[in-house]
């Protein structure tokens, strides 16, 4: 078995060049190698490797792979810690000792020239660095059937038969494709030419290969042959073709894998084919063809012989024969170094543009996801950021709970492994089963997570979800990509206290409402609300359930809409009279600051959320919202990870070593002039109490001039801020009045008690966004109103008239109002009005507050001289009697301090409202 050393004249000394191509190697394996997502197999390589080593080889023997590479990556993930970046150093690690064993193997068939070139072609394939960059034994068994290889050519010498059963024996524990590359040396040691020894010392080393191999094959082999039987069966791939099947694998060896797309690209991999026939060539100059042929075609014949019998066609599915892939990388490096000793010139142009095509199909593995949809770090994520030790985190497939011990950092949720992988929950006979452990589990845990996947026709996570809805407190369903959906709930255990009840619009009735007692944590604390409704008439159209948490301005925190029962029920399949009980979770967001919160129930409209009115006893309309109860929020502790942040434009740009700006989200432009934009800024502090700070936003013009500004102290003072906290501040940036139509950008700060600047990356102020700023249509002709007036506010807008019904109303009729105004000086801020109905005793009957024209024009961007027509809508109390007057009450407050904008008559002030006492509303 023995294959000498070729000889050349002109001896290259290859070991520089091979050293540098496998520093090259290790470069190219390293980078990006956190950028693609794991996938289903390398969640499966986790879930053995975290096993205690019996259970392992228990769980192998039923498996595709017997267990070394994962006993090896159990072992190295010891040392190393957790993590898939950790983990992808250990075929890291494989992937490049393939580069000098390649190597080895060209120098033997081929001379130092082949040496060198196989290298060259090896740290370079991009086959060879996908695989060492998985999470998956395709890299090692390669390495170590390389090696067998090696060790096979060097038979004769005793340490090499040593290295050889050793390596060969490796690769069939790693996977059992290895017997394909034991079968070609088979062969090769029966067929090699001039062999004169007799046939028991070249079957030697392969018999004593298969006794060491014996106890895994007696083992694990009738359960693998059960495994691989209901495997094709639920599967289902079909089988290729030969050139198909053939084609595939030596384009894979040539150019990398092909998505669907690239196939008819496949043609690049031409040169590559021109180059391993003339490597072909030399080796049957060399005397080489026997060896490198069956090292090649073995393993292709024997994979395709099992596509007939067993279909595996997935994508990418030529990976299971990468052991086959040295052979082809060491004809290239033959047919390179064929042509590089005959024209040197012609070899570089040749290599220039494989160099090329190998360069584009390693960008698109660095820069292009493999599996996209299956990418769990942002779900992950999400639940890192927020879940708790004392949480429980559902685990439906080995792969998944494999994904949760990859990225998840300690200390993790608890992990509940699903029984049976979901068999033990499936179907209506399963029922009590699933009911029973998703109630034990809820009433342990505070919160329950479940990533439901949806591929696999999801009945019984379809199920699950169900039972969550029924038995617990849903908060909140989210997808993340086609195939994931989140649910998180929260647990049973704490207490229940009563909540109003409501009438809502004469449509349904809240029978009975109870929310849950005590403090929630910022980020991670669900209130558990339990509803019970009662239908008293048809709503017409679809209805949704609102809960809002909001602070005592209005400023929403957190919001959950949904339909009855998390989606399982709808109002409008409810018959009349008809009762459901109904129970939602809602989320506090992280940032929300500690303090207490009221929380509004409402029910809105499908199509335009507008809500069912909350009748009073009477039949009155009181408001559209229920208030619920009031809810106390503190910090959690310990703090939420940043990801929990609803950033919109992620920045993480720290402002000295006070805080870190997380992020920001800005409402949807364009803005015009006196508006304000809505900027949420999210801040992470990076100190405890880092002193007395100053929020600054700063618009500027193209030129860098300063055009707005505006400067507020963060919602929760500085002063309180301790290391880790999470902050959502909210700021009204107004938009100048003045600002010309255009585009401006936005900045933001902070400023020190001293009112220096933070630095931040080098600067004292960071840009956010640019923002575009449009007029509106304004009116400079005097209007015609049904009433003229002339009553004249701060010295800043005047009241010139009204349109009023002047006829008697009925009891319940609608009092349709306009305003017309004037604008008389600027306004340094927004101002609202106010429109009350009152009765004899000044008592306020009715009212309706809001930016003029209902929000289009706030007085911030009004100009002088310009006529503004503001329209409102009060109803006549249905108390009403007949005879009875109203008069109407106009004035202007500012919404953050409730002050009012002073009457002026001739220069002297003389109140703060007027009360239109000439034009009465009556009643008849």
């Amino acid at each position: 078995m023995q294959i000498t050393h070729r000889t050349q004249h002109h001896r290259l000394n290859p070991r520089p060049w091979i050293l540098l191509f496998i520093l090259l190697g290790f470069g190219l394996r390293v980078q990006q190698l956190g950028f693609q997502p794991l996938w289903g197999d390398e969640g499966w390589s986790f879930y053995f490797a975290v096993q205690s080593v019996p259970r392992l080889v228990a769980l192998t023997a039923v498996d595709i792979h017997p267990p070394l590479y994962y006993l090896l990556l159990k072992a190295w993930l010891s040392l190393t810690g957790p993590g898939p970046e950790l983990a992808r150093f250990f075929s890291v690690l494989a992937g490049t000792l393939l580069v000098p064993v390649c190597a080895l193997l060209g120098r033997r068939l081929f001379g130092d020239r082949a040496a060198v070139t196989a290298a060259a072609v090896t740290a370079t394939t991009p086959m060879a660095v996908y695989y060492a960059q998985e999470v998956r034994m395709y890299g090692l068994v390669t390495l170590l059937t390389a090696l067998s290889v090696y060790a096979f050519a060097r038979a004769r010498v005793p340490r090499w038969r040593v290295v050889y059963v050793v390596t060969i024996t490796a690769a069939l524990y790693t996977m059992y494709y290895a017997v394909f590359v034991l079968a070609f040396q088979v062969l090769y040691a029966l067929l090699r030419p001039g062999e004169r020894r007799s046939l028991w010392p070249r079957l030697r080393p392969f018999v004593l290969a298969g006794i060491l191999y014996l106890p895994w094959g007696l083992y694990a082999g009738p359960r693998l042959v059960s495994y691989v039987q209901n495997k094709r069966a639920v599967e289902g791939y079909a089988a290729l073709g030969f050139a198909r099947y053939v084609g595939d694998h030596l384009v894979a060896f040539s150019i990398g894998h092909l998505a669907p797309l690239l196939r008819p690209y496949a043609w690049m991999a031409l040169p590559f084919l021109v180059i391993a026939g003339l490597g072909l060539l030399a080796a049957f100059r060399a005397r080489r063809e026997l060896y490198l042929g069956l090292y090649l075609l073995v393993p292709l014949l024997a994979g395709f012989a099992i596509n007939l019998a067993y279909p595996f066609t997935p994508p990418y599915y030529e990976r299971t024969l990468l052991l086959a892939g040295p052979a082809w990388w060491l004809l290239l490096a033959a047919g390179m170094a064929w042509l590089w000793r005959r024209t040197p010139l012609l070899a570089a142009g040749t290599a220039i543009p494989m160099l090329l095509i190998l360069a584009v199909s390693l960008t698109g593995y660095y820069t292009v996801p493999r599996y996209p949809e299956a990418d769990y770090r942002p779900l992950l994520r999400d639940i890192a950021a927020r879940a708790a030790p004392q949480d429980t985190l559902l685990a439906s497939y080995q792969w998944q709970l494999g994904y949760y011990y990859a990225y998840l950092p300690a200390p993790r949720p608890r992990l509940f492994e699903v029984p049976g992988w979901g068999e033990g929950w499936a179907g209506p006979s399963r029922q009590t089963s699933r009911q029973a452990d998703l109630a034990a589990i809820l009433q342990e845990s505070p919160r329950l997570w479940f990533p439901a996947h949806q591929t696999l026709g999801h009945l019984w996570e379809d199920e699950a979800e169900e039972t969550i809805a029924q038995l617990g407190f849903p908060a909140l369903l989210k997808w993340y990509g086609p195939q994931t959906r989140l649910t998180l709930a929260a647990g049973t255990a704490r207490p229940l206290v009563d909540a109003p009840t409501a009438n809502f619009g004469d449509r349904l009735a809240l029978e009975a409402a109870r929310v849950g007692a005590g403090d929630y944590p910022s980020g991670r604390g669900v209130i558990p609300v339990q509803l019970r409704w009662r239908k008293l008439n048809s709503l017409g159209s679809e209805y949704r359930v609102n809960l809002r948490l909001v602070d005592a301005q209005g400023r929403t925190w957190a919001s959950r809409d949904s339909h009855p029962q998390a989606g399982l029920a709808h109002f409008t399949d409810l018959p009349a009279g008809a009762s459901l009980t109904d129970r939602h979770g809602l989320l506090v967001e992280a940032g929300t600051p500690p303090g207490v919160y009221r929380l509004l129930l409402s029910v809105r409209r499908v199509s335009d959320a507008h809500p069912l009115d909350v009748l009073d006893a009477q039949g009155q309309p009181q408001a559209a919202e229920l208030h619920l109860a009031d809810v106390t929020v503190v910090l959690p502790d310990p703090p939420v990870g940043a990801a929990a942040l609803p950033v919109q434009v992620p920045l993480n740009a720290d402002f000295g070593p006070a805080a870190r700006l997380v992020g920001f989200s800005i409402a949807d432009g364009p803005f015009r002039v006196g508006e304000t934009a809505a900027v949420n800024l999210f801040w992470q502090a990076l100190d405890d109490a880092p002193g007395p700070l100053l929020v600054f936003l700063e618009l500027q013009d193209e030129t860098g001039r300063q055009v707005g500004w505006y400067e507020r102290p963060p919602l929760r003072p500085a002063e309180e801020w301790r290391r880790g906290d999470l902050l959502r501040d909210p700021h009204d940036l107004p938009i100048p009045g003045a600002l010309l139509p255009g585009v401006y950008y936005l900045r933001t700060g902070l400023l020190a008690a001293d009112r220096t600047r933070l630095p931040v990356r080098g600067q004292d102020s960071l840009p956010l966004t640019a923002i575009t700023v449009v007029d509106r249509p304004r009116n400079f002709d005097p209007p015609a109103p049904q009433i003229p007036l002339s009553v004249e506010f701060g010295e800043r807008a005047r009241l010139v008239g009204l349109d009023m019904p002047l006829d008697p109303l009925q009891p319940g009729d609608p009092l349709p109002l306009t305003l017309y105004w004037q604008a008389v000086g600027p306004f340094e801020k927004n101002w609202k009005v106010f429109v009350h109905l009152l009765d004899e005793s000044n008592r306020i009957v009715a009212q309706q507050d809001q930016i003029p024209g209902g929000g289009q024009f706030p007085t911030l961007g009004w100009r002088p001289g310009e006529y503004l027509t503001d329209g409102y809508r009060l109803q006549i109390p249905g108390f009403a009697v007949p005879g009875q007057v109203f008069r109407l009450e106009i004035g202007l407050y500012d919404p953050n301090d409730f002050s009012r904008l002073p009457v002026v008559e001739n220069g002297q002030v003389i109140g703060d409202h007027v009360v239109l006492e000439s034009w009465p509303v009556r009643v008849e």
